[in-house]
């Protein structure tokens, strides 16, 4: 019976009415039985005072705990996808690059062999492959360099939907250089241009020693996407003495005279002569016009290349236009069946006129996109006054590189528009007289 009171006082709200309801009816209770379940009572009492605290303390335990589980299985999957990959790509970027080249299909799909009717302006004893879209600009810059100095070199047409041709790489852009002879993959384009400029003024006993001064920073995304960063592409770099070809001690003291007095003075390494190699022939380039040129250089990466997408596909008209003329222009019908080629052309020119609505407002252009295009040439057009070319008598590497992202528009209404409203015509005919008369192609 003294149980039935119990349970049945547990449903009442107050507990005044419990203890009444237990002295009220003792005869139904022995003394030691209703001393316990006074008690109980009690002890239930002082639980359910303490139970909301206790809860709270219940629900901050559960939740540091689900966090703490959360992170440390975020954290587990954060270190298996780089597992393996991270510490390697960041202590040696070269190890990614070389085992990409151990994965680059052999024979190489080379769709042309471009050939000169003259020897190269500068000896360069190595073969190139150089994977492109005939039309990018960054890819137009390295041919323009390349021409000028009528170095060979084979060319591969990458797919710019499939991009079967550069699967191999994990750099996912183009123009990509392969340098056969020593297997080396070169990336972005001004580090292409700076490493053979390096080499054809320096030349050293092999092109890794011009290659390995370059430094290259390779970072990983969220989505586990790979990013190259090339922070001395812009950097025309001065070999080590003890890696230069050379005839005599000559070529080693103009270049040590270049180095500060403790520097010298701490120097290991002496000149030490090769018999039988011819030193190039080119003229000593100031400091001053060494930053002049890369001043330029960077200014035809981070302005005027900008401004060509959105004046080519300033309308789905012109969009298509300018495709149409790249399949012209790097013989599509030849290299692509019929409908990649559609799908390149009618696909792309949709695209690119969303991208280049998307780059107008990025490097806050002009309404009127023509605007921005002459500004830019005229702002060429001065920095060269009176002079032939921005190096003066003979292009330097900045003229190269203005010359090689416009010629990427040359069959476009835009580049039409901007030789006529623009004072750059001049120069460019001067340029193409100059690059262009000894190329043959194969």
């Amino acid at each position: 019976m003294s149980l039935f009171y119990i349970s049945s006082s547990r449903f009442l709200s107050s507990s005044l009415i419990r203890r009444q309801r237990l002295w009220l009816n003792p005869r139904f209770l022995s003394s030691n039985s209703y001393n316990n379940d006074l008690l109980q009572v009690e002890k239930q009492q002082t639980n359910e005072k303490r139970s909301p605290r206790i809860r709270r303390y219940h629900y901050y335990l559960i939740s540091i705990a689900t966090g703490a589980l959360i992170g440390t299985i975020y954290a587990l999957r954060q270190v298996r996808k780089h597992e393996g990959v991270l510490p390697e790509y960041v202590t040696n970027a070269e190890v990614l690059e070389r085992k990409a080249m151990e994965n680059r299909p052999t024979p190489v799909p080379v769709t042309k062999r471009i050939r000169f009717d003259s020897s190269p302006r500068i000896p360069f004893p190595y073969k190139l492959t150089l994977y492109q879209y005939v039309t990018c600009p960054f890819c137009c810059k390295v041919r323009a360099f390349l021409n000028y100095n009528r170095i060979p070199y084979d060319i591969v047409e990458v797919n710019s939907v499939t991009h079967a041709e550069t699967r191999w790489s994990l750099y996912n852009k183009v123009p990509i250089v392969v340098v056969e002879n020593e297997r080396i993959q070169l990336n972005d384009s001004s580090e292409i241009i700076s490493a053979i400029e390096s080499y054809l003024r320096h030349p050293t006993k092999s092109f890794k020693d011009v290659v390995k001064l370059y430094r290259s920073i390779v970072e990983k995304d969220r989505k586990g996407n790979l990013f190259f960063n090339y922070p001395d592409r812009f950097d025309i770099v001065q070999p080590l003495i003890d890696d230069l070809v050379k005839n005599d001690e000559t070529l080693a003291k103009k270049i040590d005279e270049t180095r500060g007095f403790f520097a010298r003075f701490f120097s290991r390494s002496k000149p030490v002569p090769i018999q039988n190699v011819v030193e190039p022939k080119i003229e000593p380039i100031s400091k001053e016009n060494d930053q002049f040129e890369r001043q330029w250089r960077q200014w035809v990466d981070d302005k005027f290349i900008h401004v060509l997408s959105p004046n080519i596909y300033c309308t789905i008209r012109q969009s298509i236009n300018t495709f149409q003329w790249f399949s012209r222009a790097g013989d599509w019908e030849e290299i692509f069946p019929w409908y990649q080629r559609w799908i390149i052309v009618y696909l792309g020119a949709i695209v690119m006129r969303a991208v280049a609505n998307r780059l107008k407002k990025k490097y806050n252009l002009n309404d009127d996109v023509r605007v921005s295009l002459y500004e830019c040439g005229d702002e060429w057009a001065e920095a060269v006054g009176d002079k032939d070319f921005l190096g003066g008598s003979q292009p330097n590497v900045a003229d190269l590189n203005v010359y090689g992202i416009l010629t990427a528009i040359e069959g476009c209404q835009a580049f039409d528009d901007l030789m006529n409203h623009s004072k750059i015509r001049g120069w460019f005919d001067r340029m193409k007289a100059l690059v262009e008369p000894h190329r043959l192609s194969t």
